[in-house]
């Protein structure tokens, strides 16, 4: 059995898509977002409303409290005992999200190595009056995979892996090489990627803003606040909230406040397009040219076939 991801930048119809693919194909959806998973900001998030969840079971929704913080690794853990789970049953995975960290961890892990602080110094002050052409030449004695990747006037990244080499005993490649295939899947990736023209993607990004504003948002963080959240909290962080409590302080007036919402969801749009664009093996589609479902459920045919 294969699983399904859906990427794209924000507003662009991944959850729509998510749903009308897991209805027809007994899909469970699991949200790979960096927002969704806090508990009360529900309208500024689009989370899936009730109704969908009903019709659809949703996973890693409203998992943290707006105080909480938690990290990519953690979250990858958390969506592959949702992703076990829901093929347990028989049913097909959509993992459906914009957070690219979020994705990278759960398809290819992040590299984490726990190294002593103090050995670290030490090694830090060993190193630090030599030159970096030098310390470049140890690299390549010692991990020529990484020394070949690394720029060879990129002292950060060739001391990291000096580093690593010196006080684990293993070089850096070895050690990403291990942790990629801890983190392989037995199930096979159907990756859909979801383009529209930037002028539309815009207009679409704008009317969600009002969309979001008309229904609610504002009544929502007041209440967030009047409860005690704080602004300072890790949920209250998200996307467009600050900008919100600026609003509700009269630090900014209500136009000012639509503008940078809108402003600033834009540029978050165009750093997800620019970080999915890297990830390999998708198949896109351009959904102001084709009807997304269709060509969608012709791709997953094919799939399914092979």
């Amino acid at each position: 059995m294969k699983k399904v991801i859906i990427l794209g930048p924000t507003g662009i119809g991944k959850s729509d898509l998510a749903m009308k693919l897991s209805l027809s194909r007994k899909g469970e959806i699991v949200c790979v977002d960096s927002r969704t998973i806090y508990r009360g900001i529900n309208i500024g998030t689009s989370k899936p409303s009730q109704e969908d969840r009903k019709e659809v079971p949703h996973h890693l929704l409203d998992i943290l409290g707006l105080d909480e913080k938690r990290n990519a690794a953690w979250f990858s853990n958390k969506a592959r005992e949702a992703i076990n789970s829901i093929v347990s049953r028989g049913n097909t995975p959509f993992l459906v999200g914009g957070s690219g960290l979020y994705l990278k961890s759960l398809l290819n892990g992040l590299f984490n190595i726990n190294l002593a602080e103090d050995d670290r110094k030490s090694f830090a002050e060993s190193v630090k009056n030599i030159s970096t052409a030098l310390l470049h030449d140890r690299l390549l004695s010692c991990d020529k995979e990484s020394a070949e990747r690394i720029h060879q006037n990129d002292r950060y990244r060739i001391t990291r892996a000096l580093e690593v080499y010196t006080l684990s005993g293993k070089s850096l490649s070895e050690h990403i090489k291990k942790q990629k295939r801890s983190c392989e899947f037995e199930i096979q990736f159907v990756k859909i990627g979801l383009n529209i023209q930037r002028k539309m993607l815009h207009e679409r990004i704008n009317h969600r803003v009002e969309t979001m504003l008309q229904s609610g948002w504002l009544d929502e963080v007041k209440e967030l606040l009047a409860c005690g959240a704080s602004p300072d909290w890790p949920g209250m962080q998200t996307l467009g909230y600050p900008e919100v409590i600026s609003f509700l302080k009269d630090d900014i007036n209500y136009n000012r406040m639509k503008e940078l919402i809108s402003a600033r969801t834009r540029q978050y749009a165009k750093s997800q397009i620019t970080w999915f664009r890297k990830e390999k093996g998708v198949t896109w589609f351009d959904i102001g040219k084709e009807d997304s479902y269709t060509t969608a459920s012709k791709l997953l045919d094919r799939e399914h076939e092979n």
